[in-house]
């Protein structure tokens, strides 16, 4: 029997959203303490252009990650909601790396694209060819 889920909405998403960067920032504090013994002790600040990349890249490990193996973040498990591929199978690295790309970018504006769309995708989910669905309460 399939499983019946539903569109989800821009503030499931927002909420899911703010799980996440909490997860995202307890991760950066991490990888901090990580690259202190790399420096010599000296301290990193966020101007030092390596340092931003570097952030960038654990976030974006962070969420291609989870969209790609297990189809759903932390804050998106929470909230019940599950990113997937149009075809209903899970998102493919290149569809993930689209996806987050397209969403910083726009600096997370395509989100408002989810109150004018019928199925209520992100811009970034019409670009990558995914979508986020919010499944029922487990019996």
């Amino acid at each position: 029997m399939a499983t019946i889920t539903s569109p989800a909405s821009l503030w499931i998403r927002l909420a899911a959203l703010v799980y996440d960067s909490l997860v995202v920032a307890g991760i950066w504090i991490l990888g901090t303490f990580a690259v202190l013994p790399l420096t010599g002790g000296v301290g990193v600040t966020a101007g030092m252009p390596w340092y931003r990349i570097y952030l960038f890249a654990l976030a974006a490990l962070f969420f291609v990650g989870f969209w790609c193996r297990a189809g759903q973040t932390l804050g998106m498990q929470a909230w019940r909601l599950r990113v997937r591929s149009r075809s209903g199978g899970r998102l493919m690295i290149t569809q993930g790396v689209v996806r987050l790309v397209i969403a910083w970018v726009t600096l997370g504006l395509g989100f408002l694209w989810c109150l004018i769309d019928p199925e209520r995708r992100a811009l970034h989910d019409l670009v990558a060819g995914t979508e986020v669905v919010r499944e029922p309460r487990s019996q």
